[in-house]
């Protein structure tokens, strides 16, 4: 088999194996894991990544189309999954609107039900309350997710409607995050928001200053922060190995600021090339991909990574890497739950979120430098729709600027 070839039809042979058997659009979340509405949206999109939703009959289609449709809530025009695998309904509730949304564009289709839900936000005050109330100023946990949720609402309906009421709300949005950024660009006022954590809860609403071409102030002291977290082997975490999220949001906004600035190329270039083997080094036996590379379980599996947790410049940053790390030899080997399934899966286990954060990180390092073998993953697909999948291939005007926030 082709090199070119080998990453993609493994890991499409992988997702084979986690299809419901007689359906075409139910997917297990891993070997032993259950079926949601949620796996069903990753699995489409690793479909879509490798180009694969191209080959779909239009029986095919129509079969995912009324699938995921099937979702929607009559009441209130948000997507509810078959039971809360969270704690947080509204974020459960949120996000997997924000997948099927995604999910129905790449199908070519709409919601049957228009978005009633987004009716809360009637004016530019009721943005900035909602961003408020959800910590986002603060760079409170999980606050990111909040933010770009809403934005991904907001411009869905503007770019549906084109209504100039909805710009408003958006231009508001913007607005308070601008004011409420922190020196190092991202938000919150702690310590732990000023490094890679703040990144991690910052990439969301990154994303959406990618897509909307806004200018991303101190967007060159966030790509110094990110180089500066970049471990010994290539990864992003604050554990050894990698973790999924953590490497992913820091390779997309390299990517992408690879494209749109001309500051630190080289470096950038060096840092994604050393991440794109890195990523590939933890793929699992069976094609997939799984949270880490390594498994901390004990303290042994701890203090064999003592070089890693003192790589780097960043003092506040090797303390990051020691009391995580060590917190997660304490946590044993219990499952991992994602609130995207019911049941738990084993840490070294193959998953479907996992398997497409990675490939998708992968493609993304493919179509922005130059690689000595890319595994033609330059010819991957990326999401058109605002949101997690969207990448823009070509190169942008620039949105970036060092100047203080007004």
């Amino acid at each position: 088999m082709p090199e070119s070839e080998e990453l993609k039809d493994s890991v499409l042979t992988w997702l084979d194996t986690l299809r419901i058997p007689g359906s075409c659009c139910r997917y297990r979340f891993s070997a032993n894991g259950d079926d949601t509405i949620f796996c069903s949206c990753f699995a489409l999109f690793i479909l879509d990544l490798f180009n694969e939703t191209e080959k779909f009959t239009e029986q095919d289609r129509q079969n995912w189309i009324s699938y995921i449709q099937s979702f929607q809530n009559e009441e209130h025009g948000c997507f509810e999954p078959e039971t809360y695998y969270s704690k947080d309904k509204e974020r459960n509730c949120y996000q997997l609107t924000c997948f099927c949304l995604s999910a129905l564009r790449i199908l070519d289709a709409e919601p049957k039900l228009s978005l009633k839900f987004t009716e809360r936000w009637k004016t530019a005050d009721d943005i900035k309350k909602y961003l408020y109330e959800k910590g986002c100023h603060k760079g409170r946990g999980g606050s990111g997710n909040s933010a770009m949720f809403l934005a991904k609402f907001l411009t869905y309906e503007y770019e549906r409607t084109k209504e100039s009421r909805l710009l408003d709300k958006i231009n508001a949005w913007f607005k308070f995050h601008d004011e409420t950024q922190n020196c190092n660009g991202f938000w919150g006022s702690g310590l732990k928001s000023h490094y890679i954590s703040g990144l991690q809860n910052g990439f969301h609403q990154l994303v959406i200053y990618f897509y909307w071409q806004r200018e991303i102030l101190r967007l060159n002291r966030i790509v110094d922060i990110v180089l500066m977290s970049q471990d010994r082997e290539g990864f992003f975490a604050t554990t050894p190995g990698g973790e999924t999220c953590f490497d992913y949001d820091s390779i997309y906004v390299l990517a992408t600021a690879y494209r749109i600035t001309d500051y630190r190329k080289e470096d950038i270039k060096s840092s994604l090339t050393k991440a794109f083997d890195a990523i590939l080094s933890a793929r699992s036996s069976d094609a997939g991909f799984r949270r880490s590379k390594y498994r901390l379980a004990n303290l042994r599996d701890f203090l064999l990574h003592i070089p890693f947790y003192f790589s780097g410049r960043i003092p506040y940053l090797w303390y990051l890497r020691v009391r995580i790390s060590f917190f997660t030899c304490l946590q044993g080997k219990n499952p991992v739950y994602s609130g995207w399934s019911k049941t738990g899966r084993r840490w070294d286990e193959s998953n479907l979120f996992d398997t497409w954060f990675r490939c998708l990180a992968l493609a993304e390092i493919a179509n922005t430098i130059d690689l000595r073998s890319n595994l033609g993953l330059n010819k991957a697909s990326f999401h058109e729709m605002i949101g997690l999948g969207f990448f823009k291939k070509h190169r942008a005007d620039s949105c970036s600027s060092d100047g203080q926030a007004g």
